[in-house]
């Protein structure tokens, strides 16, 4: 447990180094692209689900077809004209809010897949930066490693989810385990972001998923306190967290992996 505490402690206490080190080298112009990345995200899936949900607002209508009911002076002819006008409004503006709330959910998912070759590059660049190391560029290796991001974003993803569903399962038929429940969804989400953050240097150093798995399970504390400072910078108003999280997340992630690997090698 002491060993977690201090990986957590670890990965926060380097949030400064990283802000500070995207402006001194100039590598703030990747707070950009998050931010242009959602906008074209959310107008794609707000004209999405906005066709889908009146679309099959109207299926469902035709189905029920209100038009039906014969005007007979029974009090289902006299709602006929509200039903016809303003179901299929209600239902589409409902399933609307479904589509929405999913949408919003699954972003940071969603984000980080989109996002993933940008973020291997300002990973790399970061690791030039600091080690003087040049890595060659080959167009076959991003590749690779765009698929391993996107692979990982999205097992990471079905697992979270795997998770959340069974503690939600869990918590309605025991209400008092929220209690227990609440702060493991919180972990695991931190985990799970936080695993993403550090495989942009684990497929640079040529680490198997598995091995990768194997690395955040024995820095569990550091791998959580990244996945926190995401979470964290996320709450921020307006725009700020948007643009802020995902890079100095990434930044956060890259440095405390060099520094944990030479640590190691001096030892």
């Amino acid at each position: 447990m002491k060993i977690v505490i201090q990986g957590f402690i670890y990965a926060i206490t380097h949030v400064p180094r990283s802000i500070t080190f995207i402006f001194q080298k100039k590598l703030w112009p990747y707070f950009i692209y998050p931010l242009i990345l959602w906008g074209i995200m959310l107008l794609a899936s707000m004209w999405f689900f906005s066709t889908l949900a009146e679309s099959i607002a109207h299926q469902v209508n035709e189905i029920i077809n209100f038009k039906s009911i014969p005007d007979s002076g029974s009090w289902l002819s006299s709602v006929k004209p509200f039903l016809n006008s303003y179901f299929s409004v209600f239902l589409a503006w409902t399933l609307k809010l479904v589509f929405w709330f999913i949408t919003s959910t699954f972003s940071k998912y969603l984000t980080l897949i989109c996002l993933s070759p940008l973020f291997s590059l300002l990973s790399e660049a970061t690791e030039e930066l600091l080690t003087q190391q040049k890595f060659p560029f080959s167009v076959s290796q991003l590749l690779k490693d765009i698929v391993r991001g996107i692979i990982i974003s999205i097992r990471n993803m079905m697992l979270e989810f795997s998770i959340i569903i069974i503690c939600s399962i869990t918590t309605l038929f025991f209400p008092p385990l929220l209690i227990i429940t609440g702060p493991i969804l919180l972990l695991v989400s931190w985990y799970f972001i936080g695993f993403t953050m550090l495989d942009y240097s684990f497929e640079r150093h040529k680490m198997t998923i598995k091995e990768s798995s194997v690395f955040t399970k024995q820095n569990l504390g550091l791998t959580c306190g990244i996945g926190l400072i995401y979470s964290a910078l996320m709450l921020l108003p307006y725009f700020i967290g948007l643009m802020f999280a995902p890079v100095v997340a990434v930044l956060t992630a890259t440095i405390t992996y060099i520094e944990l690997k030479q640590k190691q090698i001096t030892e």
